[in-house]
């Protein structure tokens, strides 16, 4: 089976899937020693749109995949930070220098470290027009890489300690605390190659935070790069099912009609390549042959008869939550003497 590739994000968090879990580890940056020393320490809490830039991921799909909801609640203290949104509780621990991800439906935290962005720095724009975003004067900055472009806009009188990231290099938050001199981040907007993402701050706390607010679950702890965290669609029972399930559907006869065997060869064959989605309840739908000027026409609606017959699949999964997700598969028809 061949799943489709929507760019260098969804590595797909192969590739894609680091992407975003690296934009989540530079949200934010540091707060201060401490409140009375004029460092941020508190609450602030985000509305979250999202975008899909492709047809066959819904906005939905997106919220899931970028593992945000509608709605992300931020609380942080001296460079420790919690981000809780309706799919997943992710801790940056400063002293750790690790970002831990809890997600909703997995009992297990995995993490990276602060130096696994190795993402390239291809440039960055200022702004120093002063703009009011949710009642706080602000500038802007964007910073691009090599894979996403990520535009802020932060605070001018709100601020945290920029020394709290210098070893921060997830989302380039090192760079941003240098750049920006730790200002609270009041709108982030992240393009990546499939989908735009806008947090827009709709709500600041400032307050002390009880250091428990940051204790991780009492739960296993492993590395997130090279844990089963995406699964793709898949036939009930695997390859060999489908291929023994279609053997029992398909007209084998068509292939002996419509599949010439060349001169001295004892078989030739055609293979349809079908793309399709499969929804987040397993049902097939919207297919398609992805090589029809390679096959017969007659082998072609062969194949889509009998994908439409196609049981239920085991739907596609992005850290426990279900997706939909478009992938292919072939159909051979084979002709031998």
């Amino acid at each position: 089976m061949i799943n489709k590739n929507y760019g260098d994000k969804i590595p797909r968090w192969g590739r894609g899937a680091t992407l975003i879990l690296l934009f989540w580890a530079g949200l934010f940056l540091g707060a201060g020693p401490a409140a009375g020393q004029g460092f941020w320490e508190g609450r602030c809490v985000y509305r979250v749109s999202v975008q899909s830039k492709v047809e066959d991921l819904s906005d939905l799909d997106v919220h899931k995949v970028l593992t945000v909801g509608d709605e992300m609640t931020v609380t942080m203290k001296q460079g420790n930070y919690k981000f809780s949104t309706q799919y997943a509780d992710t801790y940056i621990i400063k002293a750790d220098r690790k970002e831990y991800i809890k997600f909703r439906k997995i009992d297990t935290v995995f993490f990276l470290n602060f130096d696994a962005d190795t993402d390239r720095v291809t440039g960055i724009v200022r702004s120093n027009a002063i703009v009011s975003v949710g009642g706080y004067p602000c500038k802007g900055i964007t910073i691009e890489t090599s894979k996403v472009s990520r535009q802020y806009y932060y605070a001018t009188t709100l601020k945290t300690n920029p020394d709290d990231d210098q070893y921060n290099m997830l989302a380039q938050a090192e760079l941003y605390a240098t750049e920006t001199g730790g200002g609270l981040k009041m709108w982030i907007r992240t393009d990546y190659p499939y989908a735009t993402e806008t947090d827009s701050c709709i709500r600041v706390d400032r307050r002390r935070v009880p250091d428990s607010a940051f204790r991780l679950p009492d739960l296993p702890i492993s590395a997130l790069f090279g844990a089963p965290r995406i699964r793709f669609p898949r036939f009930p029972g695997g390859d060999s099912a489908w291929r023994a399930w279609v053997a029992s559907v398909v007209n084998p006869r068509l292939a002996r009609r419509y599949v010439v065997v060349p001169k001295g060869e004892k078989e030739s064959w055609q293979t349809v390549i079908l793309e399709f989605a499969v929804a987040g309840d397993g049902t097939v739908s919207d297919i398609r042959v992805a090589n029809a000027n390679e096959v017969d026409p007659r082998l072609a609606a062969e194949a889509i008869r009998v994908m439409r017959l196609s049981p239920k699949w085991v739907p596609a999964t992005f850290y426990g939550e279900t997706v939909r997700w478009t992938c292919q598969e072939g159909i051979e028809f084979d002709a031998g003497k």
